[in-house]
């Protein structure tokens, strides 16, 4: 875990959000921390950054959470990538802009989870597309919540 969050400024009983940072689209899964249970809550589209940046904005308005989990993609070797400076800056960005800790969890293999979840759960090959960001950041947030 890569932690941009003092632990003793976050919330006993809060919601968390997680985000499943990706160039073309965004999976966003919401928890809480005492229940420590994670769903998938939606996927960010394509759009121009302003219009991710106003879709975020609208999910913390509205969820309110003590902290927010973005996934750390990492290559299987636990190198960086191009990928992982960019999830990094969207981390640095939410913290900067909309003052929320953020911690970053190893997303390796939650793609690669979400699709064998998927498979097992959802009948419609569709349908799971458009859902797996959504599982892959429920993966993540229940990574977060298994080391917390």
């Amino acid at each position: 875990m890569f932690d941009m969050a003092p632990s003793s400024n976050i919330r006993p009983n809060t919601n968390v959000i997680a985000f499943d940072f990706g160039e073309k689209k965004i999976g966003v899964a919401i928890g809480n921390s005492i229940t420590k249970t994670a769903h998938p809550l939606e996927t960010i589209r394509k759009v121009k950054k302003s219009e991710r940046i106003e879709i975020i904005e609208n999910l913390l308005n509205e969820w309110e959470p003590g902290i927010v989990v973005v996934g750390l993609p990492l290559n299987e070797d636990g190198t960086e990538s191009r990928l992982t400076l960019l999830a990094q800056n969207f981390a640095k960005k939410i913290k900067n802009r909309f003052q929320v800790p953020i911690v970053m969890v190893d997303e390796r293999y939650t793609s690669v989870e979400a699709k064998i979840l998927l498979n097992e759960n959802v009948k419609s090959i569709k349908k799971g597309n458009q859902v797996i960001d959504q599982v892959a950041a429920q993966i993540i947030l229940g990574s977060y919540f298994d080391r917390s």
